[in-house]
């Protein structure tokens, strides 16, 4: 593996820590605290191409790599170190690009060329009330019925709920619904491209929502929409019927590197805040870098850090050996290295966001810093949001030993 950057891809990140610095950083308290994500942002992100980045030129994106895209998403994280924005980033890219891999031609067609304007929203609807992560027991279904199909039941715990609703251009998520009985198993399920509100700016009114207060990560929504009877024009269908559980398993594959990828990010911002403080705040006398305890603790994030960015790049190359050289990557291996950039990356970037908090004393116990908006941005990523720390490790155990070795029942 080569562990070098090309020429394309330090200019990727040129443009990307422009943008930071242009458009983010002179508004970073505002998306922190209580504000969501401003238009202006979003529609300078779409200008410079980094909504809709994965997607083909066909429908107006750039056709670019994991890996670039990667490099975008942590380059965002340093400036937003909430996450909002480079969360909502992140969003459309990895599940309009699913989109683009299985949905009809007339759904790309529409959708598509509106996600990489800025005009919609278009993110991932799996989470239900009972949970998360056993996917396998969800509960909203779809039923057959002529061309079209009848949808009804609930999501929650969805980022981008208030953008859908906002957008001129609407928005919707990958939704994943039962089509078939429990005896199927992983082939009871179906996904579909799920508008509540369409490119046209018309909200489904069979579709009622609601919005979360969050502890942190403002700037995008979390909230959740209920549906009766809606009907789904079987052009919104994504992929095959029986075929949605996997493939939002493989959406999740993408959106984990880049979820890794953002918490690497933003906890290069808070070190490099910490090592500035280390060398300014003077205590008794002399800097406070100079006490070594601190110096040990610093090199020791610094390792981890180093190590979780290793492992999101690998996984990132790894991909892009999927989807753009049309190489044969065991299943296994993909599972097995997003995994561990997703296991290792939301923890890590809690540590050190949280050590470099009590460096600063006092101060990190204020909005004066963004610190606080961080610890609290990757928290999303820590707790569950595209997969839970512990959902990764059973994956890594699976890999590994085999199916057999899991204690639940698995497809």
């Amino acid at each position: 593996m080569d562990f070098s950057y090309t020429e394309s891809d330090e200019m990727v990140r040129e443009a990307a820590r422009e943008f930071v610095k242009k458009y983010v950083l002179p508004k970073r308290d505002k998306i922190s605290y209580g504000n969501r994500i401003p238009d202006e942002i979003i529609k300078a992100a779409a200008d410079a191409g980094f909504i809709g980045f994965n997607i083909s030129q066909e429908y107006g994106g750039a056709g670019g790599s994991i890996s670039q895209m990667s490099i975008i998403i942590e380059e965002l994280a340093k400036g937003d170190v909430s996450m909002a924005l480079p969360v909502y980033v992140l969003l459309v890219n990895g599940w309009p690009f699913m989109l683009q891999k299985y949905g009809s031609k007339e759904a790309k067609e529409e959708i598509l060329p509106n996600i990489v304007k800025g005009r919609t929203f278009f993110g991932i609807g799996s989470t239900e009330p009972s949970g998360g992560s056993d996917v396998m027991s969800e509960k909203s279904r779809a039923v057959k019925n002529g061309e079209k199909w009848l949808a009804s039941g609930e999501k929650v715990y969805i980022s981008g709920v208030r953008e859908s609703l906002e957008l001129p251009g609407g928005g919707g998520f990958l939704t994943l619904l039962r089509t078939g009985d429990e005896s199927l198993g992983s082939k009871a399920f179906t996904t579909f491209a799920f508008m509540i509100k369409d490119v046209h700016g018309k909200l489904n009114d069979k579709v009622s929502t609601t919005l979360f207060n969050n502890i942190a990560r403002e700037g995008l929504s979390t909230g959740g929409f209920a549906f009766n009877d809606v009907e789904i024009d079987d052009k919104y269908r994504v992929g095959d019927v029986g075929k949605g559980f996997h493939i939002i398993m493989e959406g999740f594959n993408v959106a984990r590197i880049y979820v890794a990828a953002a918490c690497n990010g933003a906890a290069t911002e808070a070190l490099n805040m910490g090592i500035e403080h280390l060398k300014t705040r003077n205590l008794f006398g002399q800097p406070l870098g100079k006490q070594e305890g601190l110096q040990f603790e610093l090199a020791e994030l610094y390792g981890k850090l180093e190590s979780s960015k290793l492992l999101t790049q690998r996984a990132a190359w790894l991909m892009d050996k999927v989807y753009f050289s049309n190489e044969k990557v065991p299943l296994s291996e993909q599972n097995k290295y997003v995994s561990l950039a997703k296991m290792t990356a939301p923890p890590m970037a809690h540590e050190l966001i949280t050590k470099v908090m009590v460096w600063h004393g006092a101060l990190a116990y204020t909005k004066d810093t963004p610190l606080g908006a961080a610890q609290g941005g990757v928290m999303s990523y820590y707790i569950g949001a595209e997969g839970g720390i512990n959902i990764m490790k059973l994956i890594i155990a699976r890999e590994l030993l085999g199916k057999e070795f899991l204690s639940y029942k698995s497809q």
